[in-house]
């Protein structure tokens, strides 16, 4: 039974909530985010409780995916970090390859634009890997 809008299920609902959280601490980097400003975006953004954010921040640090400074704020570990940059530019190709997928050409057309994607999301995602190891 389908209404007129989809609700999305509790576990795609945690994932964009945790997904907004990480992307908050990110842009906030290399200062980070303090426990109140994340608790203050989760309410403005979602309407969570202070606690639920609270909650679901000790169980990212719990798991390793960020960790405190000693000085109130919280970062991405490094491999999160890397982590959201690659997450970051595959958001970016998404339409693109979604436009290929869509094209009213030949076969054969439509072949070569995926590979063109394909070498494009190589490059790109090599060059942040690259930039990690200077």
């Amino acid at each position: 039974m389908s209404t007129g809008t989809e609700v999305p299920d509790g576990a795609t609902q945690r994932h964009s909530r945790i997904m907004e959280l990480l992307t908050f601490i990110n842009v906030n980097e290399p200062h980070g985010a303090s426990l109140t400003q994340l608790q203050a975006h989760m309410l403005a953004t979602y309407g969570l409780k202070f606690r639920t954010t609270g909650e679901m921040i000790q169980e990212m640090a719990k798991s390793g995916i960020i960790k405190p400074d000693g000085h109130g704020y919280w970062h991405l570990t490094e491999k999160q970090r890397l982590a959201m940059e690659k997450f970051v530019i595959q958001e970016q190709l998404d339409p693109l390859i979604k436009r290929i997928a869509n094209m009213r050409t030949t076969d054969k057309n439509r072949e070569q634009a995926m590979k063109l994607y394909s070498k494009l999301q190589r490059i790109i995602l090599g060059t942040v890997d690259q930039e990690r190891e200077t």
